[in-house]
């Protein structure tokens, strides 16, 4: 099949990458849907709201590098699917449950041995930091069942996922900050709520699959190496792409991070939109380290659909910064209009980059090589450490973050071109 302006449909990239794109598209309106009704002030008042998205910054800052997981079974499910070993699938997943169910329990409880201290840092109640955790431990789970789902390309079951947990969470978000508390507490255990939704539709999957029992699974040390590199890059990789409100809450009073925050939610739907495309590349250029001429032309082909996303993406903040901005928060007054405007064009250019980089950084992953990945890392401590020097106002978060950005997809794209010229 052929795909206007995107040539010929090779593995299927763009086909999947749709149903992925449908399903993640749902998701992100169930997404803006709970901006749309907790970020109004009649709702959650600015500090709360502003409260809400640092919790959430938290809980994606220390998951993101929980990605490497998912890209790790990823990896070497689809490895094992490709080798007719599928018997191998079960004993590995296991293996790495028993871990998680570790991982989970100490998370919840370094939470509430620490609630206290962590709770002074970001001006929050000590129980909304307990649940902040509590739902990290459980989000964590998420990544487990993707990378089966992702490996296998089970990509119809794995396009419902952000449906079930957007709708889960949209509602249950509207109920609670409405009718039981306007509190960032809220509206997190309507986070967590939404995640369980998730897990236990992919439970569902993974039963339905009927994978076989028997087999000896893959080495453990084979997948350790593959992990401690992927949360290595990945590390960096959420540092860049969460730290923003964060970092806005450490220096700003709560009226301005809830405004930033705002602009800063906005933006990274120029960052989302391409991730579905990255998923369906992964397991189709999965190798052992070679480049292949095939997964060269798949690579292309998902920059290119990933550049359309994106181009429209940014453009419409660029041109109309007010649409996505009343769509989900109402109307902006008078005397905030300039900043909105501003910091909502200045992030999604910031953050536009960042797409790009998510999918060479899956690409490399993807067949094994990590030396220019790494990069992510002190780009991730650069990023922190010019906001540290330069925080005179929230502009300045966006400067530092769009610059980087672009050193960062620079190093990746040198990595792999350099890689191909050997191939």
């Amino acid at each position: 099949m052929r795909i206007p302006f995107l040539g010929k449909d090779e593995g299927g990239l763009i086909q999947h990458g749709s149903v992925l794109i449908i399903g993640t598209f749902v998701g992100a309106l169930c997404n803006a849907g709970f901006h749309m009704v907790v970020g109004r002030e009649q709702v959650l008042p600015n500090a709360e709201y502003g409260a809400l998205v640092a919790m959430l910054g938290i809980i994606l800052v220390i998951g993101t590098p929980m990605l490497a997981l998912q890209n790790t079974l990823a990896h070497f499910i689809s490895a094992l699917a490709q080798e007719g070993r599928r018997g191998d699938v079960r004993p590995l997943v296991a293996h790495w449950a028993r871990i998680f169910a570790a991982i989970s329990s100490a998370l919840v409880a370094a939470a509430w041995a620490f609630r206290v201290p962590l709770a002074a840092i970001w001006s929050v109640p000590p129980a909304l930091i307990v649940l902040t955790f509590g739902v990290l431990a459980a989000s964590l789970w998420m990544s487990l069942f993707y990378g089966l789902l992702q490996g296998l390309q089970a990509f119809g079951w794995l396009a419902w996922a952000p449906q079930a947990w957007g709708a889960t969470r949209l509602a249950l978000g509207a109920a609670f900050t409405i009718f039981v508390s306007a509190t960032a507490f809220a509206a997190v255990a309507a986070q967590g709520l939404g995640v369980l939704a998730v897990v236990g539709l992919c439970l569902w999957a993974t039963a339905k699959m009927h994978l076989p029992k028997d087999g000896a699974g893959t080495p453990p040390h084979e997948t350790y190496r593959y992990l401690g590199s992927s949360l290595v890059c990945l590390a960096g990789y959420a540092m860049l792409m969460n730290l923003d409100t964060t970092l806005a809450k450490h220096y700003f009073d709560a009226e301005t991070v809830g405004r930033f925050a705002k602009a800063a939610t906005i933006a990274r739907t120029a960052v989302f939109l391409p991730v579905p495309v990255a998923a369906a590349l992964f397991p189709k250029v999965t190798t052992a380290g070679e480049m292949t001429d095939e997964s060269w032309r798949l690579l292309g082909r998902a920059m290119a659909f990933a550049g359309l996303l994106i181009a429209a993406v940014v453009g419409i903040c660029l041109v109309c910064p007010q649409l996505p901005w009343t769509i989900l928060y109402g109307r902006w007054s008078a005397e905030t209009a300039a900043s909105a405007a501003l910091w909502t064009r200045a992030m999604v250019l910031a953050m536009s980059p960042l797409a790009l980089a998510y999918l060479l950084l899956n690409f490399e992953m993807a067949q094994r090589r990590f030396f220019w990945c790494y990069g992510l890392v002190p780009g991730g401590l650069a990023y922190v450490g010019l906001v540290a020097r330069f925080h005179s106002q929230p502009l300045q978060i966006a400067m530092a973050l769009g610059a980087l950005n672009l050193v960062v997809v620079g190093l990746l794209l040198a990595g792999i071109l350099s890689q191909r010229r050997q191939a």
